[in-house]
């Protein structure tokens, strides 16, 4: 693939192409040389940066009722170095770095580190090269399908808190989550109920609500968030 095919499969016609090729520029290149040649560690510091940006802002603006912690949790699961893998992957990235003669007999092109960190780089790289509103539009581009599958998995989270919850703990073991109520409080006609969630004696969540049922639904909500 050349690098005008790679400009294509990514979605970017650089103005400045030595920014792209800095970018698929690996510090093993310049060190089996024994020169001092441009690499990829300062535009994928840039593209990090960027790229956290882009994510935290989208999430921000999808998730209104999402707390920090669950879209912390969401953004992680995002910008981490599999699913960059995974996108470095999907635009042919691996064919077009430029690798010292050692990496290159490693198979450094099929290295997950080595894709993820030059993924980063070709995003500050275009960052350099375009600003702001591009490299956003294109990063939303590249990343709407993990972003649509968050949207879904918060929906079908938001309509049944406790299916989710108990599917998510099925995949790590068999105990089913216990609902425990631990207090009730207030006038006969206001009662106020707190229940807590546990898994395998470890409590995960707690809910309030003014029956049994919407405080294990809200205990429920926690322990997701939590997890």
């Amino acid at each position: 693939m050349s690098l005008d095919d790679f400009q294509t499969r990514v979605g970017h016609r650089f103005a400045q192409p030595d920014l792209l090729r800095q970018a698929l520029t690996h510090a093993s290149f310049g060190h089996e040389k024994r020169q001092r040649l441009p690499d990829n560690q300062r535009l994928e510091f840039l593209g990090d940066a960027v790229l956290q940006l882009v994510v935290t802002d989208e999430l921000f603006r999808r998730f209104p009722e999402l707390p920090e912690g669950r879209l912390t949790i969401q953004r992680a699961s995002i910008v981490n170095r599999h699913h960059l893998q995974a996108l470095a992957r999907s635009v042919g990235l691996g064919e077009e770095l430029i690798l010292g003669r050692g990496e290159e007999t490693s198979q450094g092109r099929e290295r997950s580190s080595i894709l993820a960190d030059a993924m980063e780089a070709v995003i500050g790289a275009i960052f350099a090269d375009a600003g702001w509103d591009a490299t956003r539009a294109l990063v939303l581009r590249l990343l709407e399908p993990a972003l649509a599958r968050l949207a879904q998995d918060a929906a079908v989270a938001h309509a049944n808190p406790k299916g989710s919850l108990q599917e998510k703990l099925q995949a790590e073991g068999d105990d089913p989550p216990l609902y425990r109520c631990v207090s009730e409080s207030g006038p006969p006609h206001a009662r106020v109920y707190e229940v807590v969630v546990e898994w395998q004696q470890r409590e995960l969540g707690r809910g309030q609500g003014a029956s049994k049922k919407e405080a294990e639904t809200r205990a429920a909500e926690a322990a997701l968030a939590e997890l």
